[in-house]
C-alpha cells in the first residue's frame, strides 16, 4: 500500500537528499516543508572509486535506513535528491539512473553532482559560487540565468589543487626535498614521521605506496599546525593552496558575469576547520570579487539536496 497519505485532502510527501562522495555518505529524510526527521552516515558511493555494486549496496542501506527511521513502507511517496561526486557527466547519469531504477527509484527524483547540492545548501537558493577544499577539491556556481560553471576538480592525479590531497602530498615532498638537502629543514619531517610512527624519511616510500588517497588527505592536517607556528615551509603550502583556490574561483566567478551581488560560500574540512585558511581565501576572494559577500554554508549539502528537491517537484 502506497505511504502516500491524504489528509485534508492533500497528499503528505517526503524528501530524502543524499550527498554520496568518495568518503562517506550523508541521507538526510525530512517532510515536504523540509522539517528534519532522520539522518543516516554510511561509507562511499562515489562509483568511480568503490564500484557500481559497492554503490549500489550504499544508496539501498542508507534509503532503507532512513525509511526505517520513520516508518515509510515504501518509495512512492518519497521525492529523491542524490548528489554523487561526478556526476555531472551524462554518461555518469546513466549509470546512477540504473542503480537508481534497480532500487525502485524511477520518478521523483533528481540525480546532480556534490558540488551542486552543496551551493544550494550553502546559500539556499541556486545561484552563487562554493568553493570545496576536503580531499579533493572543486570551484563552482550558478549565475541568475540559470548558466553554470566549474573550476578543478579533477581528480587527485590529474589537479585538485588546494585539496587535503594536495596539501598533503606537498608537505611529503618536502620532508622528501629536506631529507635530500634539496631544500631547508621543515617541522614537517619530525610531526609527520611522528604521527605515522615512521623512524625515518626513506620509510615515506613504503607507506605513500600503500596509504589511500584518504589516509593521504588527512595528512593536510599536520602542514596546518605547521603553518600555524610559523614553519616556513608549511606556509608556503598553506598559502599555495589559498591562491589555487582563488584562481578556480576567480575562473568561475569570469565565467559567470555576475550583476550585482552573490554570495561565495567556502564549503570543505579544510575550510570549515581551518579558519586561518578560510581567512586567506575571505582576503584575497575580496580583491577579485568586492562585491561578493564570502560566507560558510548554511547547510551541508545533503540538505542542500533536500532544499534542491522541495523547490523542483
Amino acid at each position: 500500500m502506497s505511504e502516500v497519505f491524504i489528509y485534508l485532502g492533500m497528499f503528505i510527501m517526503y524528501i530524502i537528499g543524499i550527498d554520496g562522495g568518495g568518503t562517506r555518505t550523508v541521507g538526510i529524510l525530512t517532510t515536504e516543508t523540509g522539517e528534519r526527521l532522520a539522518q543516516v552516515e554510511s561509507r562511499a558511493s562515489n562509483y568511480h572509486v568503490v564500484g557500481e555494486v559497492e554503490t549500489q549496496a550504499v544508496l539501498e542501506k542508507v534509503i532503507g535506513e532512513l525509511r526505517e527511521k520513520v516508518g515509510i513502507l515504501s518509495t512512492d511517496s518519497i521525492r529523491f535528491c542524490l548528489g554523487m561526486a561526478g556526476l555531472g557527466r551524462a554518461e555518469d547519469k546513466k549509470i546512477i539512473g540504473k542503480i537508481c531504477g534497480e532500487l525502485g527509484i524511477s520518478e521523483n527524483r533528481i540525480l546532480t553532482h556534490d558540488a551542486h547540492i552543496a551551493l544550494v545548501g550553502g546559500t539556499e537558493k541556486q545561484q552563487g559560487v562554493i568553493v570545496i577544499s576536503g580531499t579533493g577539491a572543486i570551484a563552482y556556481g550558478i549565475n541568475a540565468d540559470g548558466k553554470e560553471a566549474r573550476a578543478s576538480g579533477w581528480g587527485h592525479l590529474l589537479g585538485d589543487e588546494g585539496s587535503g590531497y594536495d596539501i598533503a602530498m606537498k608537505g611529503l615532498r618536502a620532508v622528501a626535498r629536506a631529507a635530500d638537502g634539496r631544500d631547508r629543514p621543515t617541522e614537517l619531517t619530525n610531526r609527520i614521521l611522528n604521527e605515522l610512527e615512521l623512524n625515518a624519511p626513506a620509510d615515506l616510500i613504503r607507506w605513500t605506496h600503500t596509504a589511500s588517497r584518504d589516509t593521504i588527505a588527512q595528512l593536510s592536517e599536520i602542514v596546518f599546525d605547521a603553518a600555524r607556528t610559523m614553519d616556513g615551509t608549511a606556509e608556503q603550502i598553506v598559502n599555495a593552496a589559498a591562491e589555487e583556490l582563488v584562481c578556480a574561483a576567480n575562473s568561475v566567478v569570469k565565467q559567470l558575469e555576475f550583476v550585482g551581488a552573490f554570495d561565495i560560500v567556502l564549503s570543505g574540512g579544510n575550510l570549515i576547520h581551518q579558519t586561518i585558511f578560510a581567512e586567506k581565501l575571505r582576503r584575497q576572494l575580496a580583491k577579485i570579487a568586492p562585491e561578493a559577500s564570502v560566507v560558510l554554508p548554511k547547510h551541508e549539502p545533503a540538505y542542500g539536496g533536500v532544499l534542491l528537491a522541495r523547490d523542483s517537484f
